[in-house]
């Protein structure tokens, strides 16, 4: 039986949108979060507007916030990274994640660029050493339907650890695996060889593959823990006649992260009236873990229409999966 569930803090989103930027008047969602020499870092996804359908009328900038003591942000006033590329011409930048690896900044992006049949959703990179100049690499995905990346904040067997989702935002959603061999590889990967892993090579790199008409989407950057590597991952379910977004856990071998060691569905799901009824219905998306004293903070999108909070004990989390072992 699963009793583990994440408490909301206050219940009401920490971040809204803020109608004096035009950049993030429409909504204010998904925020990749680190923390680092006391200060808590958010990256965030905001939109110009609510309504996707007209041309324009919804693009996407990365903005940023930081705080003390990862409740209350202070955000600035401009985008950390907005669209500026032909490859987020569409819809712009959306859902960033962000790992500190070795003195870099590595901040996967999904980029949308162009419109209707000709629209094209893929994963870009951004770098940077001091969290203000941002170096774009492009898109490093696969050439098909792909997003919501992220980088293990260390080396695993020499190499760099790269998830992200395949099929998204469908029943056939799957989270799989890349290794590099080295930085150029990370930056400039060949295009062939994502295509490959996910079309010849799919076993030999799946990790969350669709069940029960369900998809999987990565959510934040995995927690380095002595059991396994602590993956706060994002669940697509249908409920009754709905989709629903809610948000599970898993630990994940610390050599082998294909190896799904322990699993627990469902720690939250949407249920504020926010995330019931928003731009999108039914959705709490997480895309930020960070380990804050004894707790786990869980960032995450409400009804992608702001940004919440919801905690749990750290230790009690790992020993309930443990427990799952």
């Amino acid at each position: 039986m699963n009793y583990m569930k994440l408490k909301r803090f206050r219940g009401d989103p920490i971040l809204e949108k803020d109608t004096g930027h035009d950049w993030e008047r429409g909504s204010v969602l998904n925020p990749g979060v680190i923390y680092e020499n006391g200060f808590f870092r958010m990256i965030y996804r905001a939109t110009n507007d609510v309504h996707p359908d007209i041309t324009g009328a919804y693009m996407s900038s990365l903005g940023y916030a930081e705080s003390v003591d990862g409740m209350h942000f202070q955000r600035f006033e401009e985008p950390l990274l907005a669209p500026t590329e032909g490859y987020e011409n569409g819809l712009g930048c959306e859902d960033p994640r962000v790992t500190k690896l070795d003195g870099i900044y590595y901040l996967y992006y999904t980029a949308v660029g162009g419109t209707g049949h000709e629209q094209k959703v893929r994963i870009a990179l951004a770098t940077s050493k001091d969290f203000v100049h941002w170096n774009k690499h492009g898109i490093v995905g696969p050439d098909i339907f792909s997003k919501a990346a992220c980088l293990f904040p260390e080396k695993i067997n020499g190499k760099y650890t790269m998830l992200f989702t395949f099929e998204l935002e469908s029943p056939k959603a799957t989270i799989m695996m890349a290794q590099f061999d080295d930085l150029y590889d990370l930056f400039y990967p060949s295009r062939e060889r994502m295509n490959r892993i996910v079309n010849e090579e799919y076993e030999n790199h799946v990790v969350f593959r669709p069940s029960d008409g369900r998809g999987n989407e990565v959510g934040a950057v995995p927690i380095k823990t002595p059991h396994g590597w602590l993956f706060i991952y994002s669940a697509l379910s249908t409920v009754n006649d709905h989709t629903e977004w809610s948000i599970s856990a898993a630990l994940l071998d610390l050599h082998n992260p294909r190896k799904i060691l322990a699993n627990v569905d469902h720690i939250l799901k949407p249920e504020t009236e926010r995330e019931i009824h928003g731009v999108v219905n039914h959705v709490a998306f997480p895309e930020g873990a960070v380990v804050f004293g004894e707790n786990l903070y869980v960032y995450y999108g409400s009804g992608d229409q702001g940004i919440c909070l919801a905690m749990c004990d750290y230790q009690e989390l790992l020993e309930h999966l443990k427990s799952l072992m």
